[in-house]
């Protein structure tokens, strides 16, 4: 008899474990931050020529590295940005809510810099 209770427990306690609500890697506030930084150097790299030539639209190799950057600054890896980006992914009014906070940000950088 005991043994089923504690079958039954450990059964109901891995079940709530496993519907508990996910939390992401990295928090909303972070994760704007992070996309902000990230979005600025795609962009700069589009203006950074991979070759004399100038032959791409963008260079990725600087991206890369600016990417790699920024990872390390704010202490993520390359699979906490993948999973995290899942999970807003799966919850699109918060990534919504994320893009449009920095979006601001980046309106009133674009006018301070005018």
């Amino acid at each position: 008899m005991k043994q089923v209770k504690l079958l039954t427990l450990t059964i109901g306690f891995t079940m709530m474990l496993s519907c508990a609500e996910e939390k992401p890697d990295i928090p909303p506030k972070k994760m704007k931050a992070l996309l902000y930084e990230i979005h600025i150097a795609e962009a700069l790299a589009q203006h950074l020529p991979k070759d004399s030539l100038q032959l791409t639209l963008k260079n990725t190799d600087s991206l890369k590295q600016f990417t790699a950057d920024i990872l390390l600054r704010y202490k993520v890896t390359d699979k906490m940005l993948q999973e995290s980006m899942d999970y807003y992914k799966k919850h699109p009014v918060l990534l919504d809510s994320i893009y449009t906070e920095m979006l601001s940000e980046i309106a009133v950088e674009q006018a301070r810099l005018k």
